[in-house]
């Protein structure tokens, strides 16, 4: 082949990159099992002439039939495209409008119970409002009391205080 001899084991690089072998095998190569000439025979210029004529006529007949599959097809396909946008289509509408619904009917449950707590909120303020001013009205009357009480007891032991705080002073 025109190459140098290289030592079993090197490897050079090819142009592509890969590695390949520069060392010659040290055995020869095994014959081929295939002829020289190959596997396929040589057919006869009349046989091939046969086969060209029998292939022409059906060239002509498939070659219409297959474009017009082809365009069978891909209208098919385009349709069939179009019917699943549709479909898409349609499910997203459905699922947003049901979304709208579920959303509607989750505001008004969500009115409905604010309503119910505030109303709730209201009786128990008032229950409230109302003992504060009971609670207030008794707080009064307790203080009244409480000071009518004192003012009785500083008037009772007024005259006995007054008399032993002058004998304090005047005795000392």
């Amino acid at each position: 082949r025109g190459s140098p001899r290289v030592p079993d084991g090197v490897r050079a690089k090819s142009r592509e990159g890969a590695s390949r072998s520069l060392a010659f095998p040290s055995r020869p190569p095994r014959a081929s099992r295939f002829p020289p000439g190959g596997l396929a025979r040589r057919a006869s210029p009349a046989r091939s002439q046969r086969r060209a004529r029998r292939s022409r006529g059906r060239r002509r007949s498939r070659a219409p039939v297959a474009a017009m599959d082809s365009r069978d097809g891909i209208q098919k396909l385009l349709a069939a495209e179009q019917e699943a946008q549709a479909i898409v289509t349609a499910a997203r509408a459905e699922k947003t409008s049901r979304l709208r619904q579920a959303k509607a009917e989750a505001d008004a449950e969500i009115a409905a119970y604010r309503a119910q707590r505030e109303e709730k909120y209201q009786s128990l303020l008032s229950s409230r409002v109302g003992d504060s001013s009971a609670r207030a009205a008794r707080l009064e009357t307790d203080a009244a009391a409480a000071i009518e009480r004192v003012q009785a007891q500083v008037n009772a032991g007024k005259k006995a205080v007054t008399d032993m705080l002058a004998a304090k002073v005047t005795s000392a």
